[in-house]
């Protein structure tokens, strides 16, 4: 399966308390957000799937590691081929639960934890596995002017 190209990230984000709300108030087109760790069996899967669904459309693909801090080992981690799907790469900076909380009070941290972002509505989840159906109903949604 050939995906369409993509340029992997270039550094690796700090994901700290500011950087969820941060994240959605700069939020200029559609975004997925994959929340994942570097032992999730279904993550990789799901980066190439919603990379490969994105494909030409104007589209963010957002990767979080959970479990590695940004300096920890940032080579490895733009290295590694899953999360080169991704547009923008960050990593928890803080304590995790702190962390999910932000995100969603009621996510207990299953991964992958995928957040449909879209500008000028409120985020969309769904933990495990998107569908594809679903990712393509999001994919095709109008997208409103927060403004």
């Amino acid at each position: 399966m050939q995906l369409p190209a993509s340029a992997a990230p270039r550094q690796v984000e700090a994901f700290d308390a500011s950087a969820w709300p941060a994240l959605q108030a700069g939020l200029k087109q559609p975004a997925m957000v994959v929340f994942s760790t570097t032992d999730c069996g279904h993550c990789p899967a799901v980066l190439a799937q919603l990379r490969q669904q994105i494909g030409r459309r104007r589209a963010a693909l957002i990767a979080v590691v959970m479990d590695f801090a940004p300096g920890q080992d940032d080579a490895m981690l733009k290295a590694d081929p899953h999360y080169r799907h991704a547009d923008r790469l960050f990593a928890f900076d803080g304590q995790a639960p702190a962390l999910r909380h932000t995100v969603d009070p009621r996510w207990r941290g299953v991964t992958p934890y995928v957040v449909f972002l879209t500008p000028g509505s409120p985020p969309t989840a769904v933990t495990g596995p998107p569908s594809t159906a679903y990712v393509a109903a999001w994919l095709r949604a109008p997208t409103r002017d927060p403004r």
